[in-house]
């Protein structure tokens, strides 16, 4: 009986084929860029952490400072210093109040009268003030007096109240301010951005 031939075995060797390497293969081995992060390192200290800020203000900051083209920093820093202005001129009261729930003073109390504090709380679904500590804001392009400055104001030997709740203060009367056409901002071009003129007043 003869052998039958094997129809897969050739009798020349199979050419080699060279396989182009593919656009997704040479992005896979290549080293992934790493970003420079000089300009964060050189501007750490001009950013600020706040907890305790009101949502709805450090949203509308957002909103202005896209809508001028600035980052919302320089927006806050306006705000806050035209607030801080008219409060060493008087135009601006802070009066804290005794919170008989924390041991600090409070610029938000839930009510005035004494009554209501022998009262137990009323569970209610919407949020209540207490919970805003939770919230974090983070801002940058504050210099190291600004911060200074509303660090002592806040602290016991100033207004004694928590630093998100004067922070809160002095946004809400700088964002007036800056609705009712007292507080001026005027984005300036420069190298790649926008930027606040520096005097922010009318």
């Amino acid at each position: 009986m003869s052998k039958r031939r094997n129809p897969f075995e050739t009798s020349e060797p199979a050419p080699t084929v060279v396989s182009t390497p593919s656009i997704y293969d040479s992005l896979r081995v290549a080293s992934p860029r790493k970003r420079n992060r000089q300009w964060e390192k050189g501007h750490q200290n001009q950013k600020v952490v706040y907890r305790g800020v009101d949502p709805k203000l450090a949203l509308q900051v957002k909103t202005i400072a896209g809508d001028l083209l600035v980052p919302s920093g320089e927006v806050a820093r306006a705000a806050i210093e035209f607030a801080l202005r008219a409060y060493e001129q008087g135009d601006l009261d802070l009066h804290p109040r005794l919170n008989p729930y924390r041991m600090r003073m409070t610029l938000f109390p839930t009510s005035d009268s004494a009554r209501s504090y022998d009262r137990p709380m009323k569970s209610a679904k919407r949020k209540q003030p207490e919970s805003l500590w939770r919230v974090i804001t983070t801002w940058r392009g504050f210099p190291h007096e600004l911060k200074k400055e509303l660090a002592t104001l806040a602290s016991d030997d100033g207004l004694n109240v928590p630093i998100g709740e004067l922070i809160t203060a002095l946004l809400r009367f700088g964002l007036k301010a800056y609705d009712s056409g007292l507080l001026n901002l005027e984005p300036v071009q420069k190298a790649g951005a926008f930027t606040l003129a520096q005097d922010g007043t009318k």
